[in-house]
């Protein structure tokens, strides 16, 4: 059973899943816009009846619904990402170990670890999240750890970098939109790197994350990052540009000015967060996946540029509807 299988990244586990064999429940709140060859069940996961019936007769659940992506006011609501992502994750899970479900996939994020500048962290860094998204989905970690701790059943959770692809609402997405309307100024060096991830990468993820499970290799319950290889902010940007068929932006503000602005825009309160924008956009943001690698054989099969192209295409796409 897949939680927010309509979803971004839930969709397409639904897809590898059936491309695997797996016989498949997809949950979410909205129909499918495809549901051939799946049974399709809508509910919220605030209704517990429904959620026990989701999870009745299935072997194992993949946790990817949440809420992310939220920029503006509703970035700072902590209670609003804690109802979905951190109690969410509890009742999905309460609802599967009373429906004796043996595994379950939980979706998390690398923004478990907390910002700035990291080289390689690995699962066993510590979790410091910042921030209210952060912050619930670590929260939901340990809502699923407490719940599985005393059951029979395995969990996996999976630590995701930074996703994009068709559908992304996130920054990736948003920096894809500043270089097509030519309003992009290069912020520092563009030599910081970056984990990504493509989201038929993260969805294939789930899929090895279940297929561990089926042939008993797992532990009770154990912790992966989920990363392609770390990219130079400048290859990233590189890497879009090619895809819109854009010169790659030369204009750029020295990080000695631009830092200067950002601490004035801190001390007068931030209301646009250009402060955080600008730190987050600079630092490294590095996450080691050999864990998984060893553990499940995976690794990513998309390229960068490949990935870009594909979302930029989805976008121009959907401005020409």
């Amino acid at each position: 059973m897949v939680t927010g299988a309509a979803g971004f990244l839930g969709s397409r586990i639904v897809h590898f899943a059936r491309e695997a064999g797996w016989q498949v429940k997809a949950f979410d709140r909205v129909p499918l816009a495809n549901a051939d060859g799946v049974e399709a069940i809508v509910g919220d996961m605030g209704d517990a009846a429904v959620l026990r019936k989701a999870c009745e007769g299935v072997s194992a659940v993949v946790h990817s619904a949440g809420l992310a992506h939220v920029f503006g006011p509703g970035a700072k609501d902590a209670a609003r990402f804690n109802e979905v992502n951190a109690a969410g994750t509890g009742k999905v899970v309460d609802a599967a170990v009373e429906c004796g479900v043996a595994h379950i996939v939980a979706v998390s994020s690398v923004s478990v670890y907390g910002a700035g500048a990291r080289d390689n962290c690995d699962e066993t860094a510590p979790c410091k999240p910042q921030g209210p998204y952060a912050m619930s989905k670590w929260l939901g970690e340990l809502k699923a750890i407490e719940r599985m701790g005393n059951s029979s059943g395995s969990l996996t959770i999976l630590r995701l970098a930074t996703l994009y692809g068709e559908g992304d609402r996130g920054n990736v997405a948003r920096l894809i939109g500043l270089l097509d309307r030519g309003r992009f100024i290069w912020p520092g060096s563009g030599q910081n790197r970056k984990s990504l991830l493509y989201k038929d990468d993260a969805a294939r993820a789930c899929v090895a994350a279940l297929e561990r499970v089926s042939t008993g290799a797992s532990t009770n319950i154990d912790a992966f990052n989920v990363s392609a290889e770390p990219a130079a902010m400048r290859e990233i940007v590189t890497a879009i540009c090619v895809a819109l068929g854009r010169p790659v932006p030369r204009l750029g503000i020295p990080s000695p000015l631009f830092k200067a602005g950002a601490a004035l825009c801190r001390a007068l309160g931030d209301p646009k967060q250009v402060s955080q924008q600008f730190e987050k956009f600079t630092r490294d943001d590095v996450y080691s996946a050999k864990k998984i690698e060893a553990a499940l054989g995976f690794l990513p099969v998309v390229p960068l540029l490949e990935g870009m192209r594909r979302e930029v295409d989805f976008l121009r796409a959907g401005r020409s509807q």
